[in-house]
């Protein structure tokens, strides 16, 4: 007897790998390795020790009364270990939610902890220095760490959409609609991502400065209608309150994602069928009224008008979020007209 229930124990666990050898096989995940391998954990790491940095930094912000560029000399280093944090921690809990395990997520995982850290190590250094870290180039060292900042986020932006559409596969455990709306979130999150590029042309009086002067120290603002220096900006975020301002919809979009998981999660938590068709559309309909809201900030802020400047693109943006108070109030219909036909069954 203990024969025979030893000899079926192996053919099952034959059968659990062979069928991880075909999923690996078949194209839904051609980098899947076994379950027995062990993930990386740099991400989490590297999430631990953004949540230090910010509190380090934020001591150091009250003890350092220096201002620059209008705000606390260590705001920056702040705000950016939290939001490197926050999009660290999100990834990784997303490929550990999956079940998937391979060498490509685990690379880009690496390029993405790596990543990271090489760009709070400027911010920090040039902080420390006393010295500005993005659109420096008033010395060639300045120049320099600020490519080097460039460089490197564009292989994490690349890697996140790599391990973000690769986690969500159909060899994953998530859910259809689950991933229907990691993928939209995911997609709004690198557009909004690569718009950095957007901050760093030379604004019209650097040009002048540059052509009288032959170079300009600073190339690119946040800024789209106003001066450095010379807007009033909000407390904390240091957004402009009197003209554009391109960190409005970098900080929607790179966020989408969290917003758009937060949204799934309720949608699971309210007993929603997450394999269901219409459930499906309806994450997609959301991840179009996240990825409108972006294109409206955006568009705001390359006007030149503040976020809270009454205008087309002001009205325009009730729209999307109207449409997101229609899609909650859908998605509460779809419980309560499941149970009704619960309760009448």
């Amino acid at each position: 007897m203990m024969l025979t229930l030893s000899t079926n124990d192996l053919t099952h666990r034959f059968r659990q790998l062979d069928s991880v050898y075909m999923i690996a096989s078949s194209g839904h995940d051609p980098g899947l390795r076994s379950p027995k391998q062990p993930s990386s954990s740099i991400l989490v790491g590297y999430t631990l020790l953004a949540f230090v940095g910010a509190l380090v930094t934020a001591v150091l912000m009250r003890m350092d009364a220096r201002i620059l560029a209008g705000e606390p000399l260590w705001l920056k280093p702040t705000k950016f270990f939290l939001s490197s944090a926050i999009a660290a921690g999100t990834l990784e809990w997303i490929i550990r939610r999956s079940g998937l395990g391979s060498r490509r997520l685990n690379t880009c995982r690496s390029v993405i902890a790596w990543g990271f850290l090489v760009e709070m190590v400027i911010i920090c250094t040039q902080a420390a220095r006393g010295v500005r870290s993005h659109f420096n180039f008033s010395t060639p060292l300045d120049a320099v760490l600020f490519g080097i900042m460039g460089t490197v986020i564009i292989g994490v932006v690349i890697a996140f959409g790599v391990a973000g559409f690769t986690a969500t596969g159909t060899a994953s455990r998530w859910a259809r609609a689950e991933r229907t709306a990691v993928r939209w979130g995911m997609v709004v999150f690198m557009a909004a991502a690569f718009m950095g590029n957007r901050m760093v042309r030379p604004t019209p009086e650097q040009q002048r400065q540059g052509e009288s002067e032959g170079r300009s120290g600073m190339r690119g603002s946040h800024f789209v209608g106003s001066v450095e220096g010379a807007t009033r900006t909000w407390p904390v975020t240091g957004w402009s309150r009197e003209s554009g301002d391109l960190r409005v919809p970098h900080f929607v979009g790179m966020h989408a994602l969290q917003w758009m998981l937060l949204w799934a999660l309720l949608a699971r938590w309210l007993g929603v069928p997450m394999e269901d068709r219409r459930t499906v559309r309806h994450m997609t309909g959301v991840g179009i009224l996240f990825g409108g809201i972006w294109l409206l900030t955006l568009g705001q802020a390359s006007s030149g008008r503040s976020l809270l400047d009454p205008g087309a693109f002001q009205v325009g943006l009730w729209v999307p979020v109207g449409g997101l108070v229609v899609a909650l109030v859908s998605l509460v219909s779809m419980v309560l007209g499941r149970n009704g036909k619960g309760v009448a069954a």
